[in-house]
């Protein structure tokens, strides 16, 4: 027994007496253990980024999303439900102009036989002139527009009105003439009288002559 521990510490002793070999390759273990980490670019770690720098934030679940605004609370804009005034003269841009005919009245006889007399004064009551020498009795026909001479008078005759003559620019009077009756006409052109009575004159028209010097008042 004392044999066996004295050979047990001389072994022991040998083995402390050599130098410690480090082998240089490491075994697998150790190999894969001490092989640095190798980390993704893709997804950095928390620890690895600036601590200045704030984390994402997670994304919300579409269900819970809510929809916010980008720009400034939304001001509601009341669009006005009338043109605006535009000043007078001026069309709005976006007015239509509706044009309506003027409906034309066709004038009478009487009208046309007035658009002749230019400043037509009326003598009330009616005046007496006096033709010196025969003068010739007119009558403008305002169908034709023609004036038609119903003949030739002499004496007194009454005048009710006095104007002037637009066709010629001359002064005349407007004398009262029943046809067929008065200043000795009893027997006129039946060409004068039937245009009378086409123009609606069947009694009387209003006759004209034109001022000369051998016409004067009474």
């Amino acid at each position: 027994m004392r044999r066996r521990w004295f050979v047990l510490i001389l072994v022991l002793l040998a083995g402390c007496g050599r130098p410690l070999q480090i082998s240089a390759t490491p075994p697998p273990a150790a190999q894969s253990s001490a092989q640095p980490a190798v980390t993704s670019t893709l997804s950095p770690s928390a620890s690895s980024l600036p601590s200045d720098i704030p984390l994402a934030s997670p994304i919300p679940d579409a269900s819970t999303a809510q929809v916010v605004p980008t720009n400034a609370p939304a001001t509601a804009i009341q669009l006005p439900t009338a043109m605006p005034a535009t000043p007078a003269g001026q069309l709005s841009p976006t007015s239509s102009v509706i044009v309506v005919p003027r409906t034309v009245v066709p004038e009478t006889n009487e009208q046309r036989w007035r658009a002749q007399e230019i400043d037509r004064q009326v003598i009330q009551p009616p005046q007496i002139y006096v033709a010196k020498s025969l003068v010739p009795l007119l009558w403008y026909d305002p169908v034709t527009g023609q004036s038609l001479q119903i003949g030739m008078i002499f004496g007194e005759f009454p005048v009710q009105a006095h104007f002037t003559l637009r066709s010629s620019q001359q002064p005349a009077l407007e004398v009262p003439y029943r046809i067929n009756n008065d200043f000795g006409l009893t027997s006129i052109s039946d060409a004068v009288r039937d245009r009378m009575q086409n123009a609606g004159y069947t009694q009387s028209v209003e006759a004209y002559t034109i001022i000369t010097d051998t016409v004067q008042l009474k």
